[in-house]
């Protein structure tokens, strides 16, 4: 049996964003955490103002203190370059923090970027994904890298519009996990272009529509070097879905390792028509969650197909995040996602928001165990959004504690102005 208890977090105040707040812990073992508040008044920018410590797992905290700007977005001229981690992971085998993250570089700095990508479907920022490790207790990075697939350059400063740079590598940040053996494994988002021709597959045949733009999967698989202190990857086999299935390709990859030694993939994809775009969808075309599996520790892995319960019903669900978390108290592994019916279209409904227990052996959801987390509400529209949320254990309760901002809550032209939520899910109840 799941639990959910539900605690408001925030109002919501016209003109101030969408205010939340999420926790991290500051040791790999131990209470001490720190509180974070996140704000966001605008699409796909999301930024961290303040945050407070707390000794005792957040019973009591300390002052606020102020998180400047300079941590995450930095200004090259008119462009603008932002930087966005993923939540740090211990890896207990080598004794460090990998923080998995990208750095996002905008012509002509994030807002500009951002319209003109909507509005005219040019390529107007790049992605490059890093890893960075952190010893106990130190704030800099001993190791901090591009991770780098194809020639290239690093990024330098002096030259920040270098095209070996701005073009090549590039990879949108998605989180890492930690294997049983210590190696590491993440998801890179690369574009749909580059993959088809690493498999030697031709682009104008799987992928006609903006395939510079859009994006398929390969895994890195880490081992790290202890005389270079970095991790040596490899990579799979490019995961591709074709734009006839998935109109954006496929997007937010999540990773977990199963009991079976499995390790299972699981992503978004999209049924947008956009004629900015080329795409080929057809009007109908169903949105699912997305899956593929390796047997052989990360190295192939299988074609992409729908995602499904254990009962073979499919998965429905828009272009929306999801994650996969393994409980420490009963040692099971969880999905967190929007599930929704056959109408899914683009983005939307991103509510529902479920949680479901994960098949250790197949990688499918487990039906019995699906519980709802939330759903829109009386009063709330329905563009409202239980989506883009945080997720973490307890250390005390090991109870998963997810928060999130109510985006188009109430105000469907003020999509900014909604509550932030917290959620305890107890897996065991």
């Amino acid at each position: 049996m799941i639990k959910v208890i539900k605690t408001k977090q925030s109002e919501a105040v016209k003109g101030q964003g969408i205010v939340s707040y999420f926790r991290e812990y500051l040791e790999p073992e131990g209470l001490r955490c720190k509180q974070i508040q996140s704000v966001q008044a605008e699409s796909d920018y999301v930024y961290t103002s303040q945050y407070r410590l707390s000794e005792d797992n957040g019973k009591t905290y300390g002052d606020w203190m102020p998180i400047e700007a300079e941590s995450f977005s930095v200004e090259y001229g008119e462009d603008e370059m932002l930087y966005d981690p993923c939540p740090r992971v211990w890896n207990p085998h080598h004794n460090h923090w990998v923080v998995s993250g990208f750095y996002r570089y905008f012509i002509g700095g994030h807002k500009a970027a951002y319209k003109e990508f909507w509005a005219t479907g040019a390529r107007t920022f790049f992605d490059h994904q890093s890893i960075a490790l952190y010893r106990e207790g130190e704030k800099e990075p001993f190791s901090d890298h591009m991770i780098m697939f194809e020639d290239g350059k690093e990024f330098d400063p002096q030259n920040p519009r270098d095209k070996e740079y701005l073009e090549k590598n590039n990879g949108f940040q998605n989180p890492v996990i930690i294997l049983k053996n210590g190696d590491i494994a993440l998801p890179v988002s690369i574009p749909v272009s580059v993959g088809c021709k690493m498999a030697g597959l031709d682009v104008n045949r799987v992928f006609p529509s903006s395939p510079e733009l859009h994006s398929c999967i390969i895994v890195a698989v880490g081992k790290y070097n202890q005389e270079t202190e970095q991790y040596d990857f490899t990579f799979s086999n490019p995961v591709i879905l074709d734009d006839l299935r998935s109109s954006r390709g496929i997007c937010e990859p999540i990773l977990a390792e199963l009991e079976s030694g499995r390790i299972l993939l699981v992503m978004r994809g999209s049924n947008v028509i956009n004629p900015k775009w080329n795409t080929r969808i057809e009007e109908g075309t169903p949105s699912f969650k997305w899956f593929a599996y390796s047997d052989d520790r990360g190295k192939t892995f299988t074609d992409v197909y729908p995602w499904h319960f254990d009962d073979r019903e499919v998965i429905y669900s828009g272009a929306t995040i999801s994650a996969l978390r393994r409980s420490s108290k009963n040692g099971k592994l969880y999905w967190f996602g929007n599930i929704s019916d056959h109408t899914a279209y683009v983005n939307f409904p991103r509510f529902p928001l479920y949680v479901a227990q994960v098949d250790d052996k197949t990688g499918f959801l487990k039906k019995e165990t699906l519980t709802m987390v939330d759903t829109r509400r009386d009063g709330e529209l329905d563009c409202v959004q239980l989506s883009n949320f945080t997720l973490m254990e307890d250390r005390e309760t090991l109870n998963f504690e997810l928060t999130l901002g109510k985006i188009g809550q109430f105000d469907a032209q003020m999509k900014f102005y909604g509550e932030g939520w917290h959620y305890e899910i107890d897996v065991d109840a």
